[in-house]
């Protein structure tokens, strides 16, 4: 990932920590924390996928039961559940900074349901398939994905695994929802209060992404030369 950074002096009312909110809630930093956990949720996920634990059940009545689950599923859905609730608030973001008015976050944010808060995207709709994804993590994330058991038995739901199926369309639905977020940070965002969202760049992405001209293709190539030189710096 690459972020172009352009500072400008503006006077405002502003505080300095109204400010400073404001830009550390820029997309790039939700977006960063929702790649940190997929990556860790891959990773957790790729190590444990073909480790299962057993269960051998002797009922009162003579019967017997036997199932098996992975021996480690709820930590993956549990951090996919938290990345996508970061990835869809960067992209509310992207689409309406003003969400951040005032140095802090409107309700338009707020919760954590994934279904609810992606149908409040207004440059992107989710098929029947990914919003039930979406519905299924919703669930993991303040339940079972951190307790045995919820608040009060009404609550109890029977658990649902992680398994190859669900793991490929969560990595699917990161890699939809994150194109959409370069699309839309790609030339930077005006934010309130005379912020400026930065240029993102998010390169291993561009072979794919269709709002990339040959001018701007070659535009990045002269930044990544200079990168990787270690002469890019931050203008003011």
């Amino acid at each position: 990932m690459l972020v172009l950074r352009s500072f400008q002096s503006h006077i405002t009312n502003m505080t300095t920590s109204e400010k400073q909110f404001i830009e550390q809630a820029a997309p790039e930093y939700w977006y960063s924390y929702a790649h940190e956990l997929a990556d860790t949720a891959d990773t957790i996920y790729d190590m444990s996928k073909d480790q299962w634990i057993g269960y051998a059940i002797n009922h009162a009545d003579g019967s017997k039961q036997s199932y098996s689950r992975p021996l480690v599923s709820r930590p993956v859905l549990l951090m996919y559940g938290l990345s996508f609730e970061n990835l869809i608030k960067a992209l509310l973001i992207s689409e309406d900074p003003t969400l951040l008015n005032g140095g802090k976050l409107s309700k338009h944010l707020l919760g954590h349901d994934l279904v609810k808060l992606a149908n409040r995207l207004k440059t992107l709709r989710l098929n029947t398939e990914e919003q039930g994804l979406l519905a299924l993590l919703s669930d993991v994330v303040p339940y079972q994905g951190r307790y045995p058991v919820p608040r009060t038995a009404q609550d109890l739901k029977p658990e649902k695994y992680v398994s190859q199926e669900i793991h490929k369309a969560c990595k699917a639905l990161f890699g939809r929802l994150e194109m959409q977020l370069y699309r839309l940070n790609y030339e930077g965002i005006d934010a309130p209060e005379g912020v400026r969202f930065p240029n993102l760049r998010l390169t291993h992405l561009d072979s794919e992404a269709d709002f990339i001209n040959e001018e701007h293709k070659s535009d990045l190539m002269g930044l990544l030369r200079e990168f990787q030189k270690g002469d890019v710096k931050e203008s003011r």
